[in-house]
């Protein structure tokens, strides 16, 4: 008797230490104190695949957020949010949109600015000393559309060249354009006297985004008369506008979005939402 009381405190010993599913998890309890083991992250690590989708990827283009979002065919669960201030595109795959839904499974785009267009908006409204803005200029050439261009390289030319210039007054043109006198001082001597024309207005042609279109943006050039030096700056004309159009342009896309080839194209189909995730 004695003996089959051990052997059976042995099985049972053992038969507790055998894992418990439990709809979609799965136990364990332990011989000390009985105690009760989740174990159920512990088995789906194990597994060579997951039960379910989950995880967030970023992606560096819209046409693989597009690609991306038609693999997963998840337009009846998900939904995309499109948020303006964040410049951002997310696609959630297991969202609410037909149930309850874990919403951890995404997939997101940053419209991210490009080097040339950083450069112009961090130094909008930015005071700029002759030798400052002349470098900038010719930095950032390619960037500038239009005669107005031409005339403020010839502006940022004149002031590199020149070993020492001073400038004394400035007065309106017709045209809209200012006129800045100025004298050229060589080896401490008085040197030639000219005048410099500075447009009120230039032209850049700028891609906003990384992948994205051409876009162009209009500035006022201004300038401060200081001493016998002057100081530029320029303000773009509502770059917040340009952005957000270049961004709604993205939203777009998402909406209209189609896959298949010609005849068999289809909508991509996910409704789009403007907000936050």
């Amino acid at each position: 008797m004695e003996s089959l009381a051990v052997e059976e405190v042995a099985r049972l010993a053992v038969a507790g230490l055998e894992p418990k599913r439990v709809a979609n998890t799965v136990h364990l309890v332990v011989p000390e104190r009985y105690k009760h083991v989740d174990i159920t992250e512990l088995v789906r690590r194990a597994e060579l695949t997951p039960q379910r989708k989950s995880g967030v990827v970023q992606l560096g283009d819209l046409n693989s957020l597009l690609q991306y979002m038609a693999d997963q065919g998840a337009q009846e669960l998900g939904y995309v949010y499109a948020d303006p201030e964040r410049r951002t595109i997310t696609a959630v795959f297991n969202d609410q949109k037909a149930g309850p839904g874990w919403r951890d499974h995404r997939a997101e785009y940053t419209a991210a600015l490009t080097p040339e267009a950083k450069r112009w908006l961090d130094n909008d409204g930015k005071e700029l000393a002759q030798m400052e803005f002349a470098e900038f200029v010719e930095d950032n050439l390619a960037d500038l559309n239009g005669t107005e261009g031409e005339t403020l390289l010839s502006v940022a030319t004149t002031i590199v060249a020149s070993t020492g210039i001073s400038f004394s007054s400035a007065r309106r043109l017709d045209n809209g354009q200012t006129q800045l006198l100025y004298s050229e001082n060589i080896d401490a001597r008085a040197g030639e006297n000219g005048a410099l024309v500075i447009p009120k207005t230039f032209t850049l042609g700028l891609r906003l985004f990384k992948n994205g279109e051409g876009y162009k943006l209009t500035a006022r050039l201004k300038y401060r008369l200081h001493g016998q030096a002057v100081k530029f700056r320029y303000e773009l004309d509502r770059p917040e506008k340009a952005l957000e159009d270049a961004f709604a342009g993205y939203v777009e896309q998402v909406r209209n979005a189609k896959v298949g080839d010609g005849d068999n194209a289809r909508a991509l189909g996910y409704t789009v939402l403007t907000g936050k995730v």
